[in-house]
């Protein structure tokens, strides 16, 4: 149970408000303890995401770490905009501070979350006066219409905000929550002398992290989704979520004229994850034209459905130098666009799915920077399905389904290794642990599952 001030129907304080979180919602998100870090920062605190990520919950949980931290419920001040009917009280933040006044002493630092922020007139406007008056206010804003939020926010809190992607469950968060995975083994390191202890482990955990895997394979990592084992109702939260960021960003807030085009390109974009995107090939297919696919492609990265991935380029002239990658920023909606929730069994694009799957994870990892991640390809057709730029170098990541025998390395892979001579490779397979020297290149074998588990601290 979490205590704060909130505002009643007439617009006025309530003595004191409470929220029963129960245990299902106290699992810590990895942005939890960053935030946390800046309590005592002026920066106002905004935290996007796409639509039913957990923003909300967030911030109950940012509520709940300032009760443990010892400041009282009447510091507190939470305001969810979708239930007030007085609005014209947000129209000078003076009002608001003045109204805040009468419940702390001598000026004290209070903390005010501002749920559904984009229901404010001029939210941005709003909050910098709040920030600009230097009331000793710490702001937190958030809301479902992450576009609509940062449009009408973005030009006024400059240098002033600091803002935090909120994303659906990842893998670690969601094995953190079932608590049955031994803290300890999400810091280990793999090395020469630990392979055949982690074969063990392997034996002991594996089995249960890769039935957790190809749950988000199928069904992505949205909270109200993963947190239910019913099959159906997973099904019915997915099209919830889809349709309403169709109705409300797309139709409602971009106007988006044509949605038929629109929902057509989710499809395909959902079909082709992985490849490289031919813009002339998808107009032809949905008889549209290339202004258009570009506007409707930028939206679906503005918020949050899709995203791409650029290539690695050096100097040499045989590489992939422009096209892009697609990918789904959740395995759940990609597979609802395309109505294939059928077991990994029968399925062809189990490959696709790790391949997605894998990207958001890495996107999902608060320290990865997106120029940090790409793919590399060359013009005769040599791939590596992802280079990442870890702390020692770009590390290659190439990834198969099954399972791998040491030393059967893709052309490729070799390729890869031949040209840059990287310090260290990682190759995700399905349940085998092993180090290989190749020239200068100590080359991981990892199971997929756990390295989503551990990230490239793993092997760094």
């Amino acid at each position: 149970m979490i205590t704060y001030r909130t505002l009643d129907i007439d617009g006025l304080w309530n003595k004191l408000d409470s929220y029963d979180m129960g245990p299902l919602k106290l699992v810590p998100r990895i942005q939890l303890k960053k935030i946390t870090r800046r309590f005592q920062s002026d920066h106002v605190e905004l935290i996007t995401g796409p639509r039913q990520s957990g923003k909300t919950t967030l911030l109950m949980m940012l509520i709940s770490e300032l009760n443990k931290q010892g400041i009282p419920p009447q510091k507190i001040f939470y305001i969810n905009l979708d239930t007030i009917d007085h609005m014209e009280q947000f129209q000078n933040p003076m009002l608001l501070v003045d109204r805040i006044d009468y419940f702390r002493e001598n000026g004290e630092r209070v903390y005010l979350f501002l749920d559904e922020a984009q229901r404010l007139e001029a939210p941005g406007k709003f909050i910098k006066g709040l920030y600009d008056l230097n009331k000793k206010i710490k702001v937190f804003a958030s809301g479902s219409s992450t576009l609509e939020l940062r449009s009408k926010i973005k030009e006024f809190l400059t240098g002033r905000k600091r803002e935090t992607h909120l994303y659906p469950l990842s893998f670690k968060e969601f094995i953190r929550r079932e608590n049955k995975i031994p803290p300890p083994l999400f810091d280990l390191k793999l090395d020469h002398a630990s392979t055949a202890d982690w074969q063990q482990k392997e034996k002991l955990f594996g089995p249960y992290l890769t039935r957790i895997m190809d749950d988000m394979l199928i069904y992505g990592g949205y909270p109200a989704v993963l947190t239910t084992s019913d099959l159906e109702k997973r099904k019915e939260e997915l099209e919830e979520i889809y349709f309403s960021y169709v109705k409300k960003d797309i139709v409602d807030f971009l106007k988006v004229e044509r949605t038929d085009v629109f929902n057509h390109l989710v499809k395909v974009l959902a079909a082709q994850v992985g490849n490289l995107v031919n813009k002339s090939e998808i107009c032809s297919l949905l008889g549209s034209n290339a202004v258009t696919i570009t506007k409707y492609m930028n939206i679906l990265q503005e918020t949050y459905i899709a995203a791409y991935l650029p290539p690695f380029v050096s100097s040499r002239r045989n590489e992939i130098k422009s096209s892009h990658k697609c990918f789904f920023l959740d395995n759940g909606l990609r597979n609802f666009a395309l109505r294939q929730f059928n077991p990994l069994t029968h399925r062809a694009d189990r490959g696709a799915l790790i391949e997605n799957l894998v990207f958001t994870e890495f996107v999902k990892d608060n320290a990865l920077q997106k120029e940090e991640l790409f793919f590399w390809r060359t013009k005769s057709g040599a791939e590596v399905d992802f280079v990442l730029q870890g702390k020692n170098g770009f590390v290659p990541i190439e990834i198969k389904a099954g399972t791998a025998r040491p030393g059967l390395l893709s052309r490729s892979f070799h390729a890869y290794l031949d040209h840059f001579s990287p310090a260290a490779a990682v190759f995700l397979n399905k349940d085998l642990f092993h180090i290989q020297k190749i020239k200068q290149t100590n080359v991981y074998y990892v199971p997929t599952h756990w390295l989503l588990l551990s990230g490239l601290e793993l092997i760094e």
